[in-house]
């Protein structure tokens, strides 16, 4: 079998002393908090007799890397005589987008610089016959570096199962199916094991307070080809080209917003064959173009046209998201950019019926989503949801129902009130996938 050099990770022999991390600080000057290479632990609580694993993990550098593929920017590339993944930050807009593609939580982003780092392999030292000081460093053998079977597919506890083609060897994974399981209800250590086993690592949810300008970003975006969408209908409450370009700017310039370089957004197109990202970008501009050229000269082909590449935009930002890992299990989501979008068709245009049946299916949807989530339990998430129950579906479905369905500017905000929350609460139930997610 061919083989290539990689990191050989032997799960026996690590005691978590975190000397690999300690050398990877002194090589290449990085500094804390900021780490390129993570110890990861489960029983983080040191409760006797569960046993303890350890984890050290760096990038990796694969074979089909997944930050390669997503980052709009092409900010990554292979040096060709190491193989490893290079990342040039004078490129980098700072999306974060790599950040949640990645399985190893390789790349980190840099806070003061609005840029992302990563580990490069310490490529220097390679191309000097040397391996690099993580390896070096470790005093138990537990990291090493040396030749690895090519496609060496790691199927074993702590690493991602998708056909990225990592370069590690991963040894003595056996001993996690060996560490002894305590019956908690005599030792009394219940709650505390459940939250041992489940935060094997630091919490990489994703706030979406944070993630707040991305959240307005994809509503508007959803509004704005709704909106457009119903233009055709004989009754619809047509979007003014003034209205349309004006929230256009304003979802451009939140996007911005997310960016720690924003004055580098123009690099955002660059990746077009395999980041959907990139393409997102695009159609959005492409979007916004044709349709301000429709209203404009109120050409019914041209508008056409803009509803097509409206939704082709809107499936673009489905894609983006397709990266994480969903709390959901549905294979859809109530805040879903199409289904928000044809809600606000069916507004617009006064499909008065239609729209029942979509407030309906979204409501569904977001109750079986919400009524699993462990934030249920906390009073405030309570009342979210039950804001989003009563302004999007309940008083809607009221008025429509017992008003003759007749036009009003309170139903609209209503519904749109609705599915802002929605989309916020969104960013909420996916995070991306991490060592040791798989943890039991």
């Amino acid at each position: 079998m061919a083989s290539t050099t990689g990191f050989i990770f032997d799960y026996s022999k690590c005691v978590g002393c975190h000397a690999c991390m300690v050398a990877c600080y002194v090589e290449n000057e990085t500094k804390p908090p900021l780490s390129w290479r993570n110890v990861n632990h489960f029983n983080r609580e040191k409760l006797p007799l569960l046993g303890f694993v350890h984890q050290s993990i760096a990038c990796n550098h694969c074979k089909d890397a997944p930050c390669m593929k997503a980052c709009p920017a092409n900010a990554f590339s292979f040096d060709t005589e190491t193989g490893a993944v290079i990342h040039n930050k004078e490129v980098c807009i700072g999306c974060k987008y790599c950040t949640w593609a990645c399985p190893f939580d390789a790349p980190k982003f840099n806070e003061i610089e609005g840029i992302i780092e990563k580990c490069h392999l310490c490529y220097h030292r390679l191309k000097e016959g040397k391996i690099p000081a993580c390896a070096l460093n470790c005093p138990t053998g537990a990291l090493s570096f040396g030749e690895i079977p090519e496609n060496p597919h790691p199927d074993t506890f702590g690493f991602s199962q998708k056909p990225i083609f990592p370069r590690i060897l991963v040894k003595g994974s056996n001993i996690v199916n060996s560490v002894p399981e305590l019956d908690a209800s005599v030792s009394g250590f219940d709650k505390s094991l459940q939250k041992s086993a489940s935060t094997a690592t630091p919490s990489n949810e994703i706030n979406p307070l944070h993630e707040l300008p991305l959240a307005l970003f994809t509503y508007i975006s959803s509004l704005l080809v709704g909106w457009f969408s119903a233009n055709p209908f004989q009754n619809s409450f047509n979007i003014p080209l003034w209205v349309f370009g004006t929230l256009g700017l304003i979802a451009m310039l939140l996007s911005t917003f997310h960016l720690g370089k924003p004055t580098r957004a123009y690099h955002s197109i660059r990746n077009l064959k395999t980041s959907w990202l990139s393409r997102e970008i695009l159609l959005f501009g492409i979007f916004m173009v044709t349709g301000s050229i429709a209203l404009f000269i109120n050409s019914s082909i041209v508008q056409y046209v803009g509803i097509a590449i409206g939704f082709a935009f809107l499936i673009s930002i489905e894609m983006v998201y397709s990266v994480a890992v969903k709390k959901y299990k549905t294979p859809i989501h109530s805040s879903n950019t199409i289904l928000t979008a044809l809600t606000f068709l069916t507004l617009a245009g006064q499909l008065w019926n239609v729209l029942i049946v979509m407030l309906a299916i979204k409501t569904l949807l977001f109750t079986v989503r919400t009524g699993t989530d462990k934030r249920s339990q906390k009073l405030w998430f309570s009342l979210i949801v039950l804001t989003r129950l009563v302004a999007g579906f309940i008083v809607p479905f009221s008025f429509i129902a017992f008003r003759n369905a007749e036009f009003s500017v309170g139903v609209i905000l209503l519904v749109a009130m609705g599915e802002l929350v929605d989309r916020i609460l969104f960013y909420g139930d996916f995070s991306p996938e991490r060592p040791f997610s798989n943890v039991q």
